[in-house]
């Protein structure tokens, strides 16, 4: 009990909440259903609606990755949560061979609170 309050006390630090959003996965497409979050901590719960395992990653612009999460198994569900500090454009792609290239990759804009 005490580990989960601390854990809940160390999300609100900060002063706000994680920005929750949802990504859903299908074979050859990934569809945020919120396509703009504030600057911060956002968590992004993965939904795999597809017949294949897809993984979830984000990065900046200039191609650094900031969080990834493994395979997600057809039907299941992961978050990742990653402090997303500046504004700007960020690609949200799946990481498996081949994937990102037949179009598992969408736009995340970041906006300053």
């Amino acid at each position: 009990m005490m580990l989960a309050l601390a854990l809940v006390a160390g999300l609100f630090a900060a002063g706000h909440p994680p920005t929750a959003g949802g990504v859903g996965e299908r074979e050859w497409r990934i569809s945020l259903y919120r396509s703009e979050v504030p600057t911060g901590r956002v968590k992004l719960n993965v939904r795999n609606f597809g017949e294949d395992g897809h993984d979830l990653a984000i990065r900046t612009a200039s191609g650094r990755v900031l969080g990834a999460i493994g395979e997600v198994r057809p039907g299941r569900s992961a978050t990742l949560s990653v402090r997303l500090r500046k504004p700007g454009r960020y690609r949200v792609f799946c990481s498996l061979e081949g994937h990102e290239a037949k179009g598992m990759h969408a736009v995340l804009r970041v906006k300053r609170r």
